[in-house]
Parts: C-alpha cells; sequence; structure tokens
C-alpha cells in the first residue's frame, strides 16, 4: 500500500521511475503497466523537464490533476541547497517519484543525488522496472556481459576524448572487458569520426542507436568495416560499445 499521511511518523518511500526510451513509443510497449497503478498513487515528482515529464505521466494514464501535482526540477542548474527540500513531505510519510528524462534514474542523470538523500533520511528507495538503453545495448552487441565497465559521456575536449579512446581500446584488449560510453546525441558523428580514426581496424565496435524506436539501429561490427560504411547518427540517441 502506498503512504500518503502525512500525519504519519514514518518516512515515505522514494520511487525511482523509468521513462520510455523513444518518445515515438507507447509507453506500455516498455514500461510495465504496474507503474501505473504506482504513479496515480502519487502526487509529487522529481524530474529533470517539467514539460517531458507531464508528457509521460499522461501516456501513461496518470490520472491525477496536474494542478495539484508538485513537480521539482533536478537538473545542471539545480543548486545542492535545493535538493532537502525536495524530500520534505517524503520525511513527512509521503510517497514520492524520482523521473527521468529517458531509461531508468540515476545512469547518467542526477539522480543519484536525491537516492543518496533519500537513504540518509531513512526513506526507503523502491526501483521500478523500465528500458535501460545501456543494458539492452550490452546484450545485443555480442559482448562480454560479465565484465564491462560504463563510461558515460566522454571528454569534450578532442585530445582528452582521443585519449579516453585509446585508454578504453587497450582496457578491452588487456582485460576482455567491455567498454560502454555514449555522447550528446548532437556530438555523436564526430565521436564515431574519433573512434575510427583512432581505434585498430580489427577492434570490434557495437552501435546501438535509437534503441525500441521504429528505427532502431543496433549492429557490430569491426572498425574498418564501420569506416567503409559510417552511419550518420546525428541527434539520434546512440550507446557505444568496444570489445576484444
Amino acid at each position: 500500500m502506498i503512504k500518503n499521511s502525512s500525519n504519519s511518523a514514518t518516512p515515505g518511500r522514494l520511487y525511482l521511475i523509468p521513462v520510455s526510451l523513444s518518445e515515438d513509443n507507447d509507453p506500455q510497449y516498455d514500461i510495465p503497466a504496474g507503474n501505473t497503478a504506482i504513479l496515480n498513487n502519487l502526487s509529487e515528482f522529481i524530474c529533470e523537464n517539467e514539460r517531458t515529464a507531464r508528457r509521460f505521466l499522461r501516456a501513461m494514464g496518470f490520472t491525477g490533476n496536474f494542478d495539484e501535482v508538485t513537480l521539482h526540477v533536478l537538473d545542471k542548474h539545480t543548486r545542492e541547497t535545493d535538493l532537502p527540500e525536495f524530500l520534505a513531505r517524503a520525511r513527512q510519510g509521503n510517497d514520492i517519484g524520482l523521473l527521468s528524462e529517458a531509461g531508468n534514474p540515476c545512469i547518467a542523470d542526477p539522480g543519484q543525488m536525491i537516492v543518496k538523500l533519500a537513504h540518509l533520511a531513512g526513506i526507503r528507495v523502491i526501483p521500478l522496472v523500465g528500458p535501460s538503453s545501456i543494458l539492452l545495448a550490452l546484450i545485443s552487441s555480442g559482448f562480454n556481459g560479465q565484465h564491462f565497465i560504463f563510461h558515460g559521456y566522454l571528454p569534450i575536449e578532442r585530445n582528452k576524448r582521443i585519449a579516453k579512446i585509446r585508454d578504453m581500446e587497450q582496457a578491452a584488449q588487456k582485460l576482455g572487458q567491455t567498454q560502454i560510453f555514449m555522447e550528446t546525441p548532437y556530438r555523436n558523428n564526430g565521436l564515431l569520426e574519433d573512434l575510427i580514426k583512432t581505434c585498430k581496424p580489427t577492434t570490434p565496435l557495437c552501435i546501438a542507436s535509437n534503441i525500441t524506436a521504429e528505427d532502431e539501429f543496433i549492429r557490430t561490427l569491426t572498425v574498418g568495416h564501420w569506416k567503409q560504411n559510417t552511419p550518420d547518427l546525428q541527434k539520434k540517441p546512440t550507446v557505444f560499445l568496444i570489445y576484444k
């Protein structure tokens, strides 16, 4: 049962709510139907963008009145000193939700700061099931799923990014460890160009783009093959993986 009594001496719960990876999809395609029941018992959410949060909630069949729903924005502009206030009602016994912008919260996402504070405040953290572009890319790559590392976003400065690519390629070869990383969609083509120029032609590279969308593209080829037929990844959410 979801608690909503502000008189409870017991802290509420923080639900970690996954969001569809593709805006084109009906959320029922990749989000369990049971999540809707939980959402409909919440009236307070922490999100990265209010507009996209409302759109996702509507698509999920959220029946709450948005005039009575509280949305706290957690993005790169949010001050760390504001975060405890986001959990104020949860400390009083109310359940709240943490929404990602896409996929699971707290992976390549600022939500981990809220989760850390929730643990410190004795607020129970409950992760809900939903899609993860990183895990879907990994299991689709044909690479090592028992020994892997996620690097997140690579450095923007080109020399540092190239140095990071070299380090990852060496780790893949020496450790047999799958290297997973990503880039802001509008810089994907630049990253792919650097991968092709930096890595050995024989290094396997998996490109997983627009996962779960109608134009989903997931393929593993050597860098040499990608050089001969380079896809256009501009503005397409993409996960990259390299292996030995």
